[in-house]
């Protein structure tokens, strides 16, 4: 009688483990294609190909890399060969402003993305105010 009562009971826990494994596996899921989705290109996190108009020979055009660590956002530009990363890294929203040291001249840059495309400002003491514009080119996977 016992053998047949925990027979019972583990074929009973076994059907549990069928019915609900199903939802349990469709949950976890759902959560992945949610964090999935949230790397879209609507997000800032990613590559950007950007343009600056007027900008000084070698500067016009290169590639922004957005990367977040935890809570936080690291910034690196490349251009002309080289690297440069970003300071004072400062993220609210679709909306990112940092600092660049180019040369020994500091760069204060201010930038919004809307749906994989970028626009705004540099500054520079030499250079004034120029417009930069891009678009996305490398989404996090």
């Amino acid at each position: 009688m016992k053998k047949q009562a925990l027979k019972l009971i583990g074929m009973v826990t076994m059907a549990i483990a069928f019915v609900c494994a199903p939802n349990f596996l469709k949950a976890k899921t759902a959560d992945r294609v949610i964090s999935i989705e949230s790397l879209t290109k609507g997000d800032i996190v990613g590559g950007w190909q950007y343009i600056v108009e007027g900008a000084p020979e070698g500067y016009g055009t290169g590639l922004l890399m957005i990367v977040k660590q935890g809570e936080v956002y690291k910034v690196q530009v490349q251009i002309n060969g080289s690297a440069i990363n970003g300071e004072n890294v400062v993220v609210k929203g679709k909306k990112i402003a940092f600092n660049l040291n180019v040369e020994g001249e500091k760069v204060n840059v201010a930038l919004e993305m809307k749906g994989g495309k970028m626009t705004g400002t540099s500054n520079s003491p030499s250079n004034g105010t120029m417009n930069i514009s891009g678009e996305k080119v490398i989404s996090p996977q």
